[in-house]
């Protein structure tokens, strides 16, 4: 019965994606479907609702980040925050370094905003125009956005899945964010040394492409644009409270668009809901989008997500796997096992969220260990997603810069996190058994 039920499930979520519906209507009908075997388990419809329930409590949290987020994401644009880094990423890009810049300037600007997707609309957009023409292979140009575009994903301050691993782990953010630059330092810069190679070696010309003429028919372009990321990055280098240190960023970018580029009140409190939308056509093409708005989508999806969590511990729906997933665990290794089963939650689910929910519902009893867990969800449920080309984590990046699906094979430091992390568990368990004997 459980997998029928896990079945169906997965064939509603299939045919979501290829009908272009939503996903929430797929999440909607799981909860459904798992309240309806709870009950059929013999769960009492109270008991499942409270379970249910508990689970959005622990979210709500999250759910006014990700808000305030999408506010953020707005200010930045409508500043012209935004558009200044994009304008100066654009005159340092070279022919021979294009593919390295490209890896570096998205992964940049990643951790700046702390979201893939308005990264590939700003950064990547650009800089996959540029290394285009300069006769870069698109297969590598797209490999090498979609890399960087993530790298803020899993580390950023302001990053909802950062937020959402911190939430399901109980674990502190400055603390996660430590870790992960111990283990993401080394196949980062294994993945900047190979762009680095491929650029050099490869047949370039000069571009003509001059985006900060269309970027400056829009915004005021100045220094002073920056403020709001010294506000973000100075309150994180204080270690205050994530909500509060984007709201200060809020109120410096919408400081700045008022002063700086003419807007007056009620235009940016419309700006800060709905998002900000360019006069300009083709600035807008780049600049355009953010908003609490935005947000409420991805919100409905965590918050009908982590309803499963609730359901699947009062009704044993993942008993039977969580089986499969320790006997995995004991024979290749918990960082092997974890792993794997991120790779099927992100296939099944096809989206960031749902992936680090399940998997850290199945793996929780092989690795008890909450920040190893938050580590591990880090460098594999965020990252394993962007390379399934059906997934929504990569398909609507790669569709936003116009590139070739199969450049998730070039997007190198999203496979070599999970990869290095097995060598390196690998040599630990040899070591350790070594010592034992």
């Amino acid at each position: 019965m459980e997998l029928g039920v896990l079945g169906l499930f997965i064939a509603v979520l299939i045919l979501c994606l290829a009908t272009g519906f939503s996903i929430v209507y797929a999440l909607l009908f799981g909860f459904l479907l798992f309240f309806l075997f709870g009950l059929l388990k013999g769960s009492s419809a109270k008991v499942l609702l409270k379970a249910s329930l508990d689970s959005v409590k622990k979210v709500s949290t999250i759910i006014i980040v990700m808000l305030l987020i999408g506010a953020l994401t707005a200010s930045w644009r409508a500043s012209g925050t935004v558009a200044l880094l994009v304008s100066y990423a654009s005159e340092v890009v070279t022919p021979q370094v294009c593919l390295f810049s490209t890896f570096l300037l998205n992964a940049l600007l990643s951790i700046l905003i702390g979201t893939s997707f308005g990264t590939a609309a700003t950064m990547g957009v650009v800089t996959m125009t540029m290394c285009v023409s300069m006769g870069v292979s698109p297969l590598w140009a797209g490999g090498a956005v979609l890399a960087g575009a993530f790298t803020g994903d899993r580390c950023s301050p302001v990053s909802t899945s950062a937020q959402l691993v911190c939430l399901v782990t109980s674990t502190d953010l400055y603390k996660n964010m430590a870790l992960m630059v111990k283990t993401g330092w080394l196949p980062f810069t294994v993945s900047s040394l190979i762009y680095l190679a491929v650029g050099l070696f490869s047949d370039t010309k000069s571009a003509s492409v001059d985006i900060s003429s269309v970027l400056s028919r829009e915004f005021v372009l100045n220094w002073y644009l920056l403020i709001p990321v010294f506000v973000m990055f100075g309150l994180v280098a204080l270690k205050k409270d994530i909500k509060i240190t984007i709201a200060a960023s809020i109120a410096a970018a919408s400081a700045v668009f008022m002063t700086v580029q003419g807007a007056d009140w009620m235009s940016t409190a419309k700006m800060l809901v709905y998002g900000y939308q360019c006069r300009d056509a083709q600035a807008g093409s780049l600049m355009d989008g953010g908003g609490l708005v935005s947000m409420v989508q991805v919100s409905l999806i965590i918050m009908v997500s982590c309803t499963y969590a609730g359901l699947f511990e009062q009704t044993g729906l993942l008993k039977h796997i969580e089986g499969l997933v320790a006997s995995l665990a004991a024979r290749s290794g918990k960082y092997t096992a974890i792993v794997f089963t991120a790779f099927l939650t992100a296939a099944i689910s096809c989206n960031q969220m749902l992936a680090v929910i399940l998997t850290e519902q199945l793996c929780k009893k092989i690795e008890p260990d909450r920040q190893k867990m938050a580590i591990s969800l880090e460098d594999t449920a965020i990252v394993i997603p962007p390379l399934l080309p059906w997934s929504i984590a990569g398909a609507v990046p790669v569709a936003t810069i116009g590139a070739p699906q199969t450049c998730v094979v070039t997007a190198l430091f999203l496979f070599l996190l999970p990869i290095f992390g097995i060598i390196r568990h690998s040599f630990s368990r040899i070591s350790g058994s070594t010592s034992c004997r």
